[in-house]
């Protein structure tokens, strides 16, 4: 069965381009480098902070807004707060988080605290991020965001790991997945607690089955690099407490460069986006929920950093990679990251390719093609009292989601997974979304189920199958 689409998005780049910086750089922005920026196509900002207070962080928050903030231990709030720099930047419709390491300073096997260490969680890490996010509401941020990368530790260890057989560990991986499964609705439930409605950003997320992990085997020879990792436990657990505006991820493989010779932006992209979304499908406790509020955008990086393959590329090469970024990030947003603050690096030459990136327009007006391949008939029947739904979607950009409900309230997401059946990352991709609803148990008579398949920018295509049910007794 082949169906027609139905109008329920404007199909919107990604036209919103936040930087992101050291807290110091933005609480120091005056009026006039805001409106400097603000005119390069910046309209946002991440101020990023170090480890939280604990973890090797020497700076406290509080959600307090009476509280005087006396004391070195504030200054990085106190400063945030006399700058006004947030409702400056609000009053030229500029987006700001607030951000923080997710990182130990002191912890030599795992981010953040032991993943079993009920105290180290419920007086540290809890406490900390409850401050931060209610830091965040006073001072009028958007929302927080946070870097997962996993910085030296003390006595330059780099120990610690994202797996979930991290050193020291002796419990089996399945519990191990559920507990950081557990740490991440602590973590969701705690933000939201002080800083309702966030929007919630992060940086440095590694799954598997993504475009990542494909250079990981085609460039370094290395397969299913991220499959012991527990991001996705940790993702899981936050996306799946409902109450939040957004969970942003901003994927740092795409800062210069595709990487795997032969391919493009658009290839890459698609790769990435298709595997991810089909991924999760399968994987997130609460997709039903999180589809509509997970968006995935590129991380940039124009300027250049310290290694030969971190030098800045031309400035067309930019506008090529802001261009693609602007098509394919999701949610309106994407990142560009300031190595060394704003003013190490001459941005006049990629301020035209920065304001093309970051224009407001419409680049997706085609929903997906969504097709039902069983039941094969439009009405059929059901002697079990049980049927599942299946078929195929293809989107010119990505499939997000593909949804059911029923006649009587009932509804949810069928698991997805990518397909090629044509091309590679160097001649383009054929490919189409295979999907499964889960066994939907039928009522006697008629049965109206009702699909509806999403791509990244929220267009859609639905219809209504009808099943009939088991005869009465």
């Amino acid at each position: 069965m082949v169906t027609d689409p139905v109008a329920t998005s404007s199909g919107d780049g990604a036209h919103r381009m936040t930087f992101w910086l050291p807290c110091g750089d933005v609480a120091a922005l005056n009026d006039a480098n805001l409106d400097r920026w603000k005119a390069k196509g910046v309209d946002g900002f991440v101020c990023m902070n170090r480890q939280l207070k604990g973890m090797g962080g020497t700076q406290d928050f509080t959600g307090d807004p009476t509280a005087s903030l006396l004391g070195s231990n504030y200054s990085t709030q106190r400063s945030l707060r006399d700058s006004r720099i947030v409702d400056r930047a609000r009053s030229r419709g500029m987006k700001m988080y607030l951000g923080f390491y997710a990182v130990n300073y002191f912890n030599t096997q795992t981010p953040l605290r032991d993943w079993f260490d009920d105290a180290g969680w419920s007086q540290i890490v809890l406490p900390r991020v409850r401050d931060i996010a209610g830091a965040a509401k006073t001072l009028g941020f958007a929302g927080l965001a946070t870097d997962q990368e996993l910085y030296p530790q003390t006595g330059g260890a780099r120990t610690a790991s994202w797996r979930w057989n991290y050193k020291g560990n002796t419990r089996p991986e399945a519990e191990v997945r559920s507990m950081v499964r557990e740490r991440g609705r602590q973590l969701m439930s705690t933000i939201l607690g002080s800083l309702p409605n966030a929007e919630v950003l992060a940086y440095g997320t590694l799954f598997p089955e993504s475009w990542e992990e494909l250079v990981q085997q085609k460039v370094n020879g290395i397969r299913d690099k991220y499959v012991s990792l527990v991001y996705l436990d940790l993702w899981d657990g936050i996306s799946s407490v409902p109450g939040y505006q957004a969970i942003r991820m901003y994927n740092s493989v795409f800062y210069k460069e595709t990487h795997i010779p032969g391919s493009t932006w658009e290839t890459a992209l698609a790769y990435d986006y298709n595997r991810t979304y089909s991924l999760l499908s399968r994987r997130f406790s609460n997709w039903s929920y999180a589809s509509s509020r997970f968006f995935i955008s590129p991380f940039a990086w124009i300027n250049s950093g310290i290694s030969p393959w971190e030098q800045a590329r031309s400035p067309a090469a930019v506008t090529q990679q802001l261009d693609a970024f602007r098509r394919w990030g999701t949610g309106q947003e994407f990142g560009l990251y300031a190595f060394r603050g704003l003013n190490g690096f001459d941005y006049s030459s990629y301020a035209a390719g920065m304001q093309a990136g970051s224009a407001p327009g419409v680049v997706d007006t085609r929903p997906p093609d969504l097709r039902i391949t069983s039941p094969t008939a439009t009405s059929t029947g059901s002697t079990s009292g049980k049927v599942v739904v299946s078929g195929t979607a293809v989107d010119n950009l990505a499939v997000r989601a593909v949804r059911w409900r029923d006649q009587l309230g009932g509804g949810g997401v069928a698991t997805m997974t990518w397909q090629v059946t044509a091309g590679d990352y160097r001649s383009g991709w054929r490919w189409q979304m295979n999907w499964s609803t889960p066994s939907l148990t039928l009522r006697p008579g008629p049965n109206l189920i009702t699909i509806r398949a999403e791509d990244s920018k929220g267009l859609a295509t639905e219809t209504t199958l009808t099943v009939a049910g088991p005869l009465l007794p």
